[in-house]
């Protein structure tokens, strides 16, 4: 068969087998660290995107992390009713909005674990040799490619 390439060489394939290795070496690294901080892998991704960016609704967060805004809420609420996070009310123009910021325990536990993933993370860091932006430019422009226009549920 002449073809110039199968499937198995294509660079979505390789993002995907890349993407595989990514989700498996972080839930080594979460069950290796984590564990005993009492939250799970997904709350933990949510407490990191909430340092980012606190002023994030629910439905941001939905979208950045590929959840549902319902499985948002439930996982909120499970950091607040943790002591990781505290909601405030707030009125931004005229508009209400809810807040999420760390609390003080919120804060020891994601200092523990910025601690483990800047060692974990430092090689590949190096690899990026400070091209870390326009990869994930990259990447992000082929999930945008990737999902415009189409129903692609995360929840």
């Amino acid at each position: 068969m002449d073809r110039k390439y199968f499937y198995v060489d294509s660079p979505l394939y390789k993002m995907e087998c890349t993407a595989k290795a990514c989700e498996r070496y972080f839930t080594l690294i979460f069950k290796k660290n984590f564990s005993d901080l009492g939250i799970t892998q997904g709350e933990l991704c949510l407490l990191d995107t909430v340092v980012r960016s606190p002023d994030i609704s629910q439905i941001e967060l939905a979208r950045l992390l590929f959840k549902g805004r319902a499985h948002i809420t439930q996982m909120l609420n499970s950091l607040e009713a943790k002591g990781l996070i505290t909601r405030l009310n707030e009125v931004k123009k005229g508009r209400k909005i809810r807040k999420t910021v760390l609390t003080e325990e919120g804060r020891r536990v994601y200092k523990i674990i910025c601690e483990v993933f800047d060692k974990k993370f430092e090689r590949m860091t190096q690899l990026f040799d400070g091209r870390e932006e326009e990869f994930i430019g990259f990447l992000d422009e082929i999930k945008e490619l990737i999902t415009d226009g189409t129903n692609v549920d995360f929840d």
